[in-house]
C-alpha cells in the first residue's frame, strides 16, 4: 500500500512526512510524496553548468525526496509535481485505487494563511475516498498504543475503528470519548457508553477500553460550545491519535477556524484520523 503525502516544503509539512514515512516504515507501506505548483514555488532554477532549468519545485521535492531517504533508506518514496489544484489532485488519487492513506500537515507556510488546515484540510478529508491523517503543527513520533475515539453511539464509528486497525495497527488502549448536553442524564450517558464500550471489547482486539463523558457546562464562558468541550477532553484523555467519523467531519470544522464567540483559534492539539467518506 502507498501513502500520499502533500507537501508545500514548510516545516509543517515536513512534520507530516516525517510522521508517514515512520508510519510507512512500520507496516511496509510506500511513500508517494505530492506537490501541486504555486506562484511561489514555480520559479525556475537554472543552477549552475545547466542549460536546462528547472522548475523550483522539481528540485525541492527530489531534495525531500533525498533527505527523507536518508532518514528511511528501506522505504519506496516516489514523487509527483502537479498543476492541478491540491484539493482536486487529491480526491482523484484517492479515487484511483492505487492509495491507502494520506498523511497531510495542518497548515502550509504561514499559519496566518493556511495551505493544508481550516477549509482545505476539511474539503479534503469530506472527499477523499481514503482515510485522511492531519499532523498538527509540530513533530509527533508514529504510536499507536493509545487511541481516542468521539462516540456518539454509531454503528460507523465501528467501522472507522476497524478501518483504522486494517490500514495502520491495532491500539493497545481504547479512550471512548463522548460529550452531552447539561439536560441529559449523567447516568444515562454512563449506562449508555458503559454499553457501547462492551462492544467494543467483544470485538476482541483492544486490551483495554477507557470511557469518558464530559457534560457541556454554559456556565462555564471558557467551554461555551461542543467543540470546546472536545478539544479539551482531548487534551486531558491525551491520546496519540484522535479517530474521527465520517458524520463527525462537519462537527470538527470548528476545531479548524477561529472560535467567533471568543476570537481564538482552536486547534486540534493532536494527529486526527479521519475515516473515508
Amino acid at each position: 500500500m502507498t501513502i500520499i503525502v502533500p507537501t508545500d516544503f514548510s516545516e509543517n509539512a515536513r512534520f507530516a512526512a516525517n510522521y508517514a514515512c515512520e508510519l510507512a516504515e512500520s507496516k511496509g507501506h510506500n511513500i508517494h510524496l505530492l506537490h501541486c505548483y504555486t506562484s511561489s514555488s514555480i520559479g525556475e532554477n537554472k543552477g549552475e553548468g545547466t542549460n536546462n532549468p528547472t522548475l523550483l519545485a522539481d528540485q525541492k521535492i527530489q531534495e525531500l525526496q533525498t533527505q527523507l531517504l536518508k532518514s528511511h533508506p528501506d522505504l519506496h518514496i516516489s514523487i509527483e509535481c502537479s498543476r492541478s489544484l491540491i484539493i482536486d489532485k487529491l480526491t482523484e488519487l484517492s479515487q484511483s485505487g492505487k492509495y491507502a492513506l494520506i498523511v497531510m500537515g495542518a497548515s502550509g507556510a504561514s499559519k496566518l494563511q493556511p495551505l493544508y488546515y481550516g477549509s482545505t484540510t476539511v474539503a479534503v478529508a469530506s472527499k477523499s475516498e481514503v482515510p485522511v491523517i492531519v499532523i498538527p503543527n509540530q513533530s509527533f513520533s508514529f504510536k499507536i498504543d493509545h487511541v481516542a475515539l468521539l462516540t456518539n453511539f454509531k454503528s460507523e464509528e465501528l467501522d472507522t475503528l476497524k478501518e483504522f486497525q486494517e490500514i495502520i495497527a491495532i491500539p493497545n488502549d481504547l479512550t471512548l470519548i463522548h460529550v452531552y448536553k447539561e439536560n441529559q442524564k449523567p447516568e444515562n450517558v454512563k449506562e449508555d457508553l458503559d454499553s457501547w464500550a462492551y462492544n467494543i471489547r467483544e470485538m476482541g482486539s483492544i486490551n483495554q477500553v477507557r470511557t469518558i463523558t464530559e457534560a457541556i457546562n454554559k456556565e462555564d464562558v471558557e467551554l461555551d460550545s461542543v467543540p470546546e468541550v472536545v478539544a479539551k477532553v482531548i487534551a486531558e484523555a491525551n491520546p496519540q491519535i484522535v479517530l474521527i467519523t465520517p458524520s463527525r467531519k462537519t462537527f470538527f470544522e470548528r476545531l479548524f477556524r477561529s472560535s467567533v464567540s471568543k476570537e481564538i483559534a482552536l486547534e486540534l492539539s493532536k494527529p486526527a484520523f479521519f475515516d473515508k467518506i
